[in-house]
């Protein structure tokens, strides 16, 4: 079975291509930076996702599915230039890949795109399933839109799946990664009253959801790619002290908000997000509570 990864040279790429070559699957790479991974089973092509006119459609033949996870890295300063980056990373991708598909006299029957739960929004107390609607500010916009384009899809006879992804827990960097790097000074900047609802989601189940969305075809729409136990922010950087000392020192996001504008709202925005369509068909969490996926993305071997 061959899978097409647009992104698959970033954070979850390589993981992905990692499982889904361990489980027999045939794998092709479109990314700007090569492909780390050799294998007989892998093809890889530095491309530029934004000009599908250099695609060749002997990559898509054959092909049970295509995933993209094409997405510049939001955990930075939005910049008006970065924030026109992260746009056209995520959303002007999926609409020209869904133009490009459109022209494929045979073409897969899934497609599955990243998303995120900055879908949400702030939404306070209250549980957030799939069914939630979409927040405001300019992360819940740019998934909407992507999300959007990715559902072009279904109208072209595929099952599409948006994962709407939680921060990833993982010993290579990604959110944890750059949280750690902060307390390495001994202090943890925690913005507001650590209140708001954290998801999060450790990399070996995020990875296993989306081979589990090429397989199993009850999953289709947006689904929620988080631990079914959610935190609130607080208690994660209590968990991280275990492993870091660090003094935690309140910031109120009023002070930072001239500078960051959009950024400060994702700061404290709580999201008690519950993966409500994987838990409806057993999909099994190796790593279901945070202080066993720190334990081990953190702990020493």
């Amino acid at each position: 079975m061959k899978i097409v990864i647009c992104g698959g040279g970033g954070f979850i790429g390589q993981r992905l291509t990692r499982l889904l070559l361990d489980k027999g699957y045939e794998v092709v790479i479109l990314d700007r930076n090569q492909s780390r991974i050799t294998s007989p089973k892998l093809q890889s092509y530095v491309i530029d996702l934004l000009d599908t006119s250099l695609f060749e459609r002997r990559w898509f033949a054959e092909t049970e599915a295509i995933i993209n996870l094409s997405g510049r890295d939001i955990l930075t300063l939005w910049t008006k230039e970065y924030k026109k980056a992260i746009w056209e990373s995520r959303v002007s991708v999926n609409r020209k890949l869904m133009d490009f598909i459109s022209e494929l006299e045979q073409k897969p029957r899934t497609f599955i795109s990243a998303s995120a739960v900055g879908f949400y929004g702030g939404k306070g107390e209250n549980d957030v399933d799939e069914t939630a609607l979409s927040g405001k500010g300019y992360l819940a916009d740019v998934c909407i839109a992507w999300e959007k384009e990715a559902r072009r899809a279904e109208k072209m006879g595929m099952r599409s799946v948006q994962v709407r992804t939680a921060p990833v827990l993982d010993k290579k960097g990604g959110f944890i990664g750059k949280l750690m790097q902060s307390m390495k000074f001994g202090v943890a900047v925690q913005f507001g009253s650590g209140r708001n609802w954290f998801p999060w989601i450790h990399m070996n189940d995020m990875i296993r959801i989306y081979e589990t969305s090429i397989s199993d075809e009850r999953l289709s729409g947006p689904v929620n790619a988080c631990a079914p136990e959610p935190v609130r922010f607080r208690e994660l950087l209590n968990h991280l002290r275990k492993y870091r000392k660090a003094v935690v020192i309140p910031f109120p996001v009023s002070i930072v908000r001239p500078f960051i504008n959009d950024l400060a709202n994702e700061l404290t925005n709580s999201q008690k997000v519950i993966p409500a369509k994987l838990n409806n068909i057993g999909f099994h969490f190796d790593y279901d509570n945070l202080n066993k996926a720190l334990h081990a993305v953190l702990a020493k071997s």
